[in-house]
């Protein structure tokens, strides 16, 4: 059924006129460029960003032209894809749209699903936004898989449609996977009570990655937004797995593809409150945990039941633990 309607979406697709008018550009408030005033004014258009440079100033160096009285052109190499799934969310996707329509976007892809609430005549008619629209729910996840199956940058970047954030808070994914990373997670880290009082989805994530020996990316994952991919990434875990976001990032890791969370944005205090994710052992919670589960017997497939680490005898370790 999920892969008749990656099919049909994508057909859909084809027969749609892209407009790839839009320069793959525009200007950002940046305290680190200090050029002549002429060239702010052969830089007409586009829209003005304050850029959170703290703590990935060199992110934003690298991919970033200098310009006139302050500003910093946000030039990407590759073109750059947005997906966005929304289901009854006709109050904030206009918001999430304003928003991402600041950024060189070359499309703009919005998953409507078992809206009945008016959110498709909201959409703004703008040439970039490609609008697909199903009757049923399909979840964030298989929204995600559609939007990406149908998507043509070299950056996808993937937003909820109850979630409006800012366009700077957006830019260091796109900036990150411009630059080499394949995968870009939102580093809630910051945001995280101590072990002791997570939950275990929480536990769950950061897990994962300590078993496939990335302990440095602790709790972040595909689950959460935004984030963004490179064109390589959906192309080594496929446009399926990503209906199992956790799955994704476990194909993605064990490819020893470049993941990294470049930047934090707190989507822990907007998270909407449903009847289903609230709770202790909620359905979301269990849906989730499920999840990871999968992906860590998806990397046992591929590294072997032992992730690639080696047994050693209790002698063995006894003689490497007195090593001086």
């Amino acid at each position: 059924m999920y892969r008749t309607r990656l099919k049909q979406t994508q057909r859909a697709s084809r027969g749609q006129g892209r407009e790839q008018g839009l320069k793959q550009r525009s200007l950002i408030k940046s305290p680190y460029s200090k050029k002549a005033e002429e060239k702010r004014e052969q830089e007409k258009g586009g829209e003005s960003l304050r850029l959170p440079f703290s703590g990935h100033r060199s992110i934003a160096e690298a991919a970033a032209e200098a310009s006139a009285d302050g500003y910093a052109r946000l030039a990407l190499q590759g073109s750059a894809s947005a997906v966005v799934t929304a289901s009854n969310e006709a109050a904030t996707l206009p918001k999430v749209l304003f928003e991402l329509g600041k950024l060189p976007l070359r499309e703009i892809i919005v998953v409507l699903n078992g809206c009945t609430d008016g959110s498709f005549e909201t959409v703004q008619r703008d040439p970039r936004v490609i609008r697909l629209s199903f009757p049923m729910r399909l979840g964030h996840d298989v929204g995600r898989a559609i939007g990406a199956a149908v998507a043509t940058g070299d950056i996808i970047l993937f937003m909820d449609g109850d979630l409006p954030l800012p366009a700077e808070e957006l830019a260091p994914f796109l900036l990150a996977v411009d630059r080499g990373a394949d995968v870009a997670l939102n580093d809630i880290s910051p945001f995280l009570p101590p072990f002791s009082r997570q939950d275990d989805v929480t536990r769950s994530k950061s897990y994962l990655n300590l078993s496939l020996g990335r302990p440095d990316l602790k709790a972040n994952s595909m689950t959460a937004v935004p984030h963004a991919i490179s064109r390589r990434a959906l192309a080594a875990t496929g446009t399926s797995a990503l209906v199992v976001p956790p799955k994704a990032q476990a194909i993605a890791m064990v490819h020893g593809l470049n993941v990294c969370a470049p930047h934090s944005v707190n989507v822990l205090r907007g998270n909407r409150i449903r009847s289903g994710n609230t709770g202790a052992g909620n359905p979301v919670a269990r849906l989730i945990i499920g999840d990871h589960i999968e992906a860590l017997g998806e990397a046992m497939k591929i590294m072997g039941a032992r992730l690639g680490t080696t047994r050693l005898s209790r002698s063995e370790l006894a003689k490497a633990r007195n090593v001086p």
